[in-house]
């Protein structure tokens, strides 16, 4: 009897010990604005945006954040449930789309031929949480004419505070520093005859 009192309690301290940590994916909150009621027209000239390029540290599959003026963490268990570099390129389309009429914003398809059309490009170096409590965005965009020649080149920096601890708030800070940069974008891509 003392055995197998002694190989249940084995048992179930086996189990508390061994528990997983659960993972989480998260995706960027897309605008609730249906994007399906909106359409091209004729005068409307179509603006490649060339799939978002993010830094080798963000590319992996965690969310980052930095936690001291020198190193970045990449979270384990909080992940993106789809590329970054997918996901942005798929917001910034949706949301230039909503924010100007001047151009029609496609993305970059193997069924699109961007010859000749001028295209938008995106790179970030920043896409994570701070041990501010800030998230932070950076990088630079470009707008290349159809003859391939740069018409701007702006860099960004861009931070939105966190509404409070957690991955999840990290995200969704994220995504309105996306919206803010968008707006940016698009206030200046909207005065332009290319």
């Amino acid at each position: 009897m003392y055995k197998s009192l002694l190989a249940a309690a084995v048992l179930v301290l086996a189990g508390c010990s061994s528990t997983e940590p659960t993972t989480t994916t998260y995706l960027l909150p897309m605008n609730d604005a249906p994007n399906t009621l909106l359409s091209a027209n004729a005068q409307q000239p179509v603006m490649i945006v060339r799939p978002v390029e993010v830094a080798q540290h963000l590319g992996g599959n965690g969310l980052v954040y930095q936690v001291s003026q020198t190193e970045v963490v990449q979270a384990q268990h909080n992940l993106w449930a789809e590329s970054l570099s997918k996901q942005l390129t798929r917001a910034v389309v949706d949301d230039l789309r909503q924010k100007q009429s001047t151009y029609w914003f496609d993305q970059l398809t193997p069924a699109v031929s961007a010859m000749g059309l001028p295209k938008l490009q995106l790179q970030f170096t920043q896409f994570n949480g701070h041990y501010s409590g800030l998230a932070q965005l950076g990088g630079q965009w470009m707008v290349v004419n159809g003859e391939g020649e740069a018409v701007i080149r702006q860099p960004f920096f861009i931070q939105v505070p966190l509404t409070e601890d957690g991955y999840a708030a990290q995200v969704e800070a994220l995504s309105e520093g996306v919206e803010r940069l968008t707006t940016q974008i698009s206030q200046r891509v909207s005065l332009l005859k290319l």
